[in-house]
């Protein structure tokens, strides 16, 4: 009987630690994912300017002479620093500090004497995608709020508002400029390449 018993508490133990081993793993690989997650979908902190290159054919063909720079009216482009390696020297749109505003004539780009900025019409200019964090977002928690989708540069074309008065991106309308996630004051918006999806719910 006695021996039976410690069998029985012996395996029960097993048992225990097995499915306690089990449950261990899955909470790691539940993390895991998780955290992949954030890396993927992790917001864009800096953007090339309207009609650049692909990033492998822009970083060939940009003279890094600062043209675009001086010809943009809103001080949107900056000259990335040594600590971007190969990058170092190139335009960049910091969103955060100054988002790009979608000039008419795109100054910056007929300034470019390389081609690394090629003119395209502003509504195709694609630099990232907007994305609404509708957890943050006032409007969508009943706090009226337009900022996004008043201030846009191409307006319904990249972000409108719904029927219940919630901003909804429109892709491909959007072309990532950055402005509506400068001037939201929830700080709902983030920009992301725009082959991620357009909105958290």
């Amino acid at each position: 009987m006695e021996y039976t018993r410690r069998n029985f508490l012996s395996g029960f133990a097993r048992r225990l630690m097995g499915e306690l081993a089990q449950g261990a793993q899955a909470s790691l690989d539940a993390i895991h994912r998780d955290l992949d997650r954030s890396v993927e979908e992790k917001p864009l902190e800096w953007l090339r300017p309207p009609g650049a290159l692909p990033e492998v054919e822009f970083l060939a063909t940009c003279e890094r002479c600062s043209k675009c720079l001086m010809a943009c009216p809103h001080d949107s482009i900056r000259r990335l620093g040594f600590e971007f390696r190969e990058s170092e020297g190139t335009p960049a749109i910091i969103p955060s500090e100054t988002p790009c505003y979608l000039c008419k004539d795109l100054p910056c780009v007929a300034a470019c004497p390389s081609g690394a900025l090629n003119l395209v019409d502003r509504a195709q200019a694609q630099m990232a995608l907007a994305r609404i964090d509708y957890k943050k977002c006032y409007a969508a928690n009943g706090q009226p709020c337009d900022y996004c989708a008043a201030r846009c540069p191409l307006g319904a074309e990249a972000i409108e508002m719904d029927a219940s008065s919630t901003p909804v991106i429109r892709s491909p309308g959007c072309t990532g400029c950055g402005v509506c996630a400068y001037l939201c004051p929830a700080d709902a918006i983030g920009l992301y390449d725009a082959g991620l999806p357009t909105a958290s719910l």
